[in-house]
């Protein structure tokens, strides 16, 4: 489970919330910090990274037949450290960086650590690590998160927690999604629509598309 490290908004601002269509409305500057928090939450979530290059750490399983480590998000710049762990949690090894003959960074797009030659050439003599914890640092190239598709998927949702904030401007209650509808003389049926970090509805949908060239799709195959 990926645990967001923030608490507040580090990419979305009244000015941009506004410039990008966001109506503020009756609604406090409080309300509005949680709207976007939410949003940049949902969109890290959506895209499988961070918005903005941030150190994190992770704790994960070793498995012989498949030495490499699948990080928690995408986007991964650089990898500063690694620790392995036996059964009896004592670290054992630590490795500095990726630029050894022990751990590499395979694919950063993708977030995928490397440690056949680890394996093979110290584990031949030792036991097999119980754990590998490894400290990086994810998130999208800087000045990434600025571009027009992040920031109106940002405004679109944003949105949609301030109309469930203040009670109005939803397609239903819960922005939930919905594919048939009638009243009286009138009926539609919509196409199917799918869930999401933002949620099932039209505007979760319209969001979650805007981020389609920037998610990266990083369990397909493994």
């Amino acid at each position: 489970m990926n645990f967001y490290p923030y608490s507040y908004p580090i990419i979305m601002t009244d000015d941009l919330f506004v410039l990008y269509g966001g109506h503020t409305g009756t609604t406090t500057s409080a309300q509005r910090s949680v709207a976007y928090t939410l949003a940049e939450q949902a969109a890290s979530a959506d895209l499988g990274t961070l918005l903005l290059p941030t150190i994190v750490t992770g704790t994960y399983n070793f498995h012989e037949l498949k030495p490499f480590i699948i990080l928690d998000h995408a986007y991964v710049n650089n990898v500063p450290l690694v620790r392995f762990f036996d059964v009896d949690e004592n670290n054992y090894h630590t490795i500095s960086g990726t630029a050894n003959v022990y751990a590499s960074l395979r694919d950063d797009e993708y977030g995928t650590v490397d440690l056949d030659l680890f394996f093979r050439r110290y584990c031949s003599s030792l036991s097999l690590p119980y754990k590998v914890q490894i400290v990086y640092q994810a998130g999208l190239p800087t000045g990434t998160a600025n571009h027009p598709d992040i920031l109106l998927a940002l405004t679109t949702y944003s949105d949609i927690i301030l109309n469930e904030i203040i009670g109005y401007g939803n397609e239903a209650p819960g922005d939930i999604g919905i594919q048939s509808f009638r009243n009286q003389q009138y009926s539609e049926e919509r196409i199917g629509l799918i869930r999401t970090s933002f949620g099932s509805s039209p505007k979760a949908n319209f969001a979650h598309r805007l981020l389609t060239k920037k998610r990266k799709l990083r369990y397909v195959g493994i």
